[in-house]
């Protein structure tokens, strides 16, 4: 029987990898507070059926997630194809894509109905 070990260094980023996914993040962040400024001065462009609040938390939701996506995504591509996550996830027997890039690229903004977490 074989089986798989997994350990710290199937998940710890290469040095490319983090100066991609800070360049990512970096964007992203941007964007956000690109999209707070304009809440701030009412200023947002209203979601359909959304106050000015609930049109700024639709799209910090909608963009962090997709931070996370890219982040994933650039994750996954690094992964050598003999990784025991990567192998794992593509193979179908335990985790995905998104597992994967939790753990190593970011973990992103986790939201509950939603909504971003309010408190905690």
């Amino acid at each position: 029987h074989k089986g798989f070990s997994i350990g710290i260094d199937d998940v710890t980023p290469s040095k490319e990898l983090q100066a991609i996914k800070k360049g990512i993040l970096d964007e992203g962040y941007r964007q956000a507070t690109v999209n707070i400024e304009k809440y701030n001065k009412n200023e947002l462009k209203l979601r359909p059926g959304c106050n000015l609040l609930e049109s700024l938390e639709e799209i910090l939701n909608g963009l962090l997630g997709k931070l996370r996506e890219s982040a994933g995504q650039e994750a996954m591509q690094a992964l050598p194809w003999n990784n025991a996550p990567r192998i794992m996830a593509v193979c179908g027997s335990k985790g995905s894509a998104l597992n994967i890039s939790q753990m190593i690229a970011c973990v992103g903004q986790q939201a509950v109905g939603g909504l971003r977490i309010q408190n905690g």
